[in-house]
């Protein structure tokens, strides 16, 4: 990067660069001096590497000065390398990449930071703010890293300023093909809301991001750390969602997931945004000019518990849908328990289709009249937000509120058409794993249990698929015609077992398959995406009657079309229109115990496709793959 960044600096201008543009210059220049005459390393690639190696053995800064001091006794006396930590760290401050530590109530209840900065003690648990006996230790500290800076450093450097235009400036296309985030609804609604943030290309959008993961590996003691990513989504495709241009912001410390109490660590994050709405000066190295860089929340993504903490509205229980608040025909099945959305869907069916007054086909004797739920606005869902989030004696049976988040502070907010994004990776992801481990009739695993056959007999008029009471007092289960017979299990493993992919298109599937087990082992997010979008028609044709297969196809080829990196209007309209009926003619084949709230999110993924754009730049991949870089 900074090789990259020697040739930004400014020619002689009319104009001078900011202060920080200046710095972040000043320390460019020392990209080509060099340690001492006899070596090929400049004074900063060094620091760089000797920096990064303390950072990655967890050397004290002591320990890093006297190895400084020995270094200095190796090389001539006129060397240009720093003399210790201090110095050192003075070099790099022209990146722009500070960090501070904020204190936090070991219960997530509160921050020490602005008015509470001076407290020892939480206002609402009480607990210490110190370790007992300890000199002023913390219990419990936040890092975070302020993101303007480092959006600044993207008008720094001269070819990726112009990239950051590229949003507005690039042709669009005449024939509604949708590939970048641009071309969705909410975007361009965005624009419309907001004209004078529109009217300036180098306004930045941000998406953030977060998910939860173990540092120190799966056999230590069990500890949820949280990293924030922020991304901006100027970028051009192919270049937006790099490693590169994702921004970690925050790292909120464990043992235990935030919950409720996330948006309280959000803080220092959310009051960023609030300064950048109105603007900070910034260089553009592509123009040679300053301009008054802004910067507005467009939409966050998630895996589905994550979101339910980052949105305020919990995803547990029958009201689990973010997208459907409050009005959803959810019910708790009565033998297995759980949460289903089974018949949840003809409601969103056109009013003449068929399936609306099929009585026997979901569930006995019931025909849907009902329209889909109505979407609420901004404004709506605030004040609905406001009345209920305290009330516990209607949570979980009017509204799912826990908390309000932080970002309500943000006066754009509520004009947001997609504030939140489903995550289709881990939506693909379970609707594989469903399908697979049921058709297969995995042992603990499958959707078709003996409890599912109770409830199914409860709930659908399907009695060929009843328990049956054998003579010697056992329960039978017939099989289902979605099951694979078990002896073609073996036919259909080996055929996995033989398959090859080109290098990097996929994971080396069979070398989890098990024919004693007939299972397939250590199948991970990315191999359930190529299994639902190109295995599955292929790998259970001729083992499931064609009515079942033909659903499944379809299935599949939705999953494609949705994920494709271009996708034009016209498709996402056919999408949204086909998939209440896909929905419906999979509940008249799978039992109600298979609906959980991951087959219900499937008939919003379409419209959040014409909100939103393409897939690619609002699912979890390129986060979990950082993450893991991390």
């Amino acid at each position: 990067m900074l090789v990259d960044l020697a040739a930004a600096a400014p020619s002689l201008v009319d104009e001078e660069p900011t202060e920080y543009a200046q710095t972040l210059y000043r320390m460019i220049d020392s990209a080509e001096q060099l340690v001492h005459d006899k070596t090929a390393h400049s004074t900063l690639s060094g620091i760089a590497r000797l920096l990064s190696i303390k950072s990655q053995y967890n050397l004290s800064i002591a320990c890093y000065d006297d190895i400084m001091a020995l270094i200095h006794e190796l090389l001539p006396p006129d060397s240009n390398l720093p003399k210790d930590f201090y110095h050192s760290k003075k070099m790099l401050k022209g990146l722009g990449m500070p960090y501070e530590k904020i204190h936090v109530c070991y219960n997530n209840c509160m921050l020490y930071y602005k008015d509470n900065k001076h407290k020892e003690k939480c206002d609402f648990c009480d607990t210490p703010r110190y370790v007992d006996g300890s000199n002023k230790v913390p219990r419990k500290v936040l890092r975070y890293m302020p993101i303007t800076d480092r959006l600044q450093r993207l008008y720094a450097h001269e070819p990726t300023a112009k990239m950051m235009r590229w949003h507005k400036e690039a042709p669009r296309s005449m024939s509604g093909r949708m590939d970048h985030p641009r071309d969705g609804e909410a975007w361009q609604q965005f624009d419309v809301d907001w004209p004078e943030f529109a009217q300036e290309a180098r306004n930045v959008r941000l998406g953030f991001a977060t998910d939860g993961f173990t540092p120190y590996g799966p056999m230590a003691a069990s500890y949820s750390c949280w990293p924030v990513f922020v991304f901006p989504y100027n970028l051009p495709p192919g270049v937006a969602m790099r490693p590169e241009y994702i921004f970690l912001a925050l790292v909120i410390p464990g043992p235990e997931h935030p919950g409720k109490n996330f948006s309280v660590l959000m803080q220092p994050l959310v009051d960023e945004l609030l300064t950048l709405k109105d603007g900070v000066q910034t260089w553009d190295a592509s123009l040679k000019k300053k301009f008054t860089m802004k910067a507005a929340y467009i939409w966050s993504i998630h895996d589905f518990p994550a979101l339910g903490m980052f949105s305020g509205w919990s995803t547990h229980g029958l009201l689990a849908c973010h997208r459907c608040l409050g009005d959803t025909k959810a019910f708790r099945l009565t033998k297995g328990g759980k949460a289903s959305w089974f018949d949840c869907h003809r409601r969103f069916l056109p009013m003449d289709h068929e399936f609306r007054t099929q009585r026997n086909a979901f569930r006995k004797d019931t025909i849907v009249l009902d329209e889909p739920p109505r979407k609420l606005t901004g404004e709506e869902i605030e004040a609905q937000m406001n009345l209920q989030v305290s009330n516990r004696q209607t949570y979980n049976k009017q509204h799912n509120w826990t908390h309000i988040t932080g970002l309500w502070q943000l006066p754009y907010f509520k004009k947001l058409l997609l504030p939140h994004n489903i995550d289709v990776m881990h939506n693909e992801k379970n609707m594989g794993e469903a399908i697979w481990n049921t058709c297969f009739d995995i042992v603990d695993k499958t959707k078709d249990n003996v409890k599912a056959r109770q409830d199914l007999e409860l709930i659908c008029d399907r009695p060929n698929l009843h328990l049956v009471l054998k003579p010697n007092g056992q329960w039978h289960r017939p099989r289902a015609p979605f099951c694979i017979d078990k002896d073609d299990k073996p036919i259909n493993l080996e055929w996995f077992k033989a398959l090859k992919f080109p290098d990097g298109y996929a994971a080396n599937i069979k070398r989890g398959v098990n024919l004693q087990t007939k299972k397939i082992l250590g199948l991970k997010s990315h191999d359930y995406h190529i299994f639902m979008e190109r295995l599955l028609p292929v790998a259970f044709r001729g083992f499931l009657p064609e009515n079942v297969w033909l659903c499944l196809a379809e299935l599949s080829y939705f999953y494609r079309q949705l994920c494709a990196r271009q996708i034009t209007k016209n498709v996402v309209l056919a999408l949204e229109q086909n998939i209440p009926v896909l929905i419906c003619k999979l509940e008249k084949i799978f039992p109600p115990g298979f609906f959980n709230p991951m087959q219900h999110l499937m008939v919003h993924l379409a419209e959040e496709v014409r909100l939103g754009g393409p897939v690619q730049y609002r699912w979890m991949y390129p986060i979990e793959r950082y993450i893991f870089k991390l």
